[in-house]
């Protein structure tokens, strides 16, 4: 009985590990610089903004906020603007775009 017992807590800890190993191996491509929750535009899929350019796409307003405000204290031009799938980017002028994703990405 206690064989059983312990080959089935065995056979559940092996399972739990092969799933978090693929759930890894699947996130892999997923990941990028900078901290959680943004994610860096892509020119070719970001709207045209005129001079500005969409240095990250945030879901949360507030921690969008957040983001604006840390470009600002770090004397980056930066505004927000809401796109139609809902995401809010972040804007910075074309010139401080290099400098803004430096900053996102410490």
């Amino acid at each position: 009985m206690p064989l059983m017992y312990l080959a089935g807590w065995a056979a559940s800890a092996g399972a739990l590990a092969t799933l978090i190993l693929i759930i890894r191996l699947l996130r892999i491509g997923e990941r990028r610089a900078g901290p959680p929750g943004v994610r860096f535009a892509s020119p070719e899929t970001t709207p045209d903004y005129g001079l500005l350019r969409s240095v990250s796409l945030i879901g949360d307003l507030a921690f969008a906020r957040d983001v604006r405000d840390r470009l600002r204290r770090n004397g980056v031009r930066a505004t927000l603007a809401t796109g139609h799938d809902g995401m809010v980017r972040v804007l910075v002028f074309a010139d401080e775009y290099d400098r803004a994703r430096l900053l996102l990405a410490q």
